[in-house]
């Protein structure tokens, strides 16, 4: 279900860009945003979370250059590490790092204020959360690493300064929602994160 939505998006981003890109040179168009910063994960009573590094890596195309919708193709990955007291946790490592990949297809808007742009964006996709879990054989422990798919949410607000027409700094920030399934326990189901960074256009 969740490759299916990603085609579809992804299909759907294709044509978009097919039917605009004929007015104006296609690399002005499509810029690629990234960001390093922290995320502030949210954890609960039994689970003990410290805040972690945060790396947004983006793709995003833009059908007009400001003061209108855009599209954005992200793909984040957080890590933290956790301690838990939890009996139900996906994992038998009750401390350990936990390592979140995000997948998100989504749309926003862009305006244009005096020297900066702001902008609002969200996304839906996916989140792949991992983990190593340990066993017991004859020959000893050994150390697996494990994963768990989940469906996911991202909102994210940013702010652009232009040093040129096509190269910004930038400063976002973003919140992730992890959607349970099949009731399965999600070690830390919401991050909020912060960062710092630039987008450009290829050429």
């Amino acid at each position: 279900m969740i490759k299916k939505y990603f085609l579809t998006a992804l299909c759907l981003l294709a044509f978009l860009i097919n039917a605009n890109c004929q007015t104006e040179k296609f690399t002005s168009r499509l810029y690629f945003p990234g960001a390093i910063g922290i995320n502030i994960p949210s954890g609960d009573q039994q689970t003990s979370i410290r805040s972690g590094f945060t790396l947004n890596t983006a793709m995003e195309y833009r059908p007009q250059y400001t003061n209108a919708i855009f599209f954005r193709f992200n793909y984040d990955a957080l890590t933290n590490h956790y301690k838990s007291i939890l009996s139900q946790l996906p994992t038998n490592v009750t401390s350990g790092k936990l390592s979140a990949a995000f997948f998100m297809v989504g749309a926003g808007y862009r305006r244009k204020l005096n020297g900066i742009s702001v902008y609002g964006l969200i996304q839906p996709g996916y989140n792949s959360s991992g983990y190593d879990a340990v066993t017991n054989n004859s020959s000893g422990v050994a150390v697996n690493s494990i994963s768990r798919n989940y469906p996911a949410l991202k909102i994210s607000a940013g702010i652009e300064y232009y040093l040129a027409p096509h190269f910004a700094l930038v400063m976002e920030t973003g919140y992730y929602h992890l959607f349970e399934h099949s009731r399965t326990y999600i070690l830390n189901p919401d991050y909020v994160s912060y960062s710092i960074g630039f987008t450009t256009t290829l050429f």
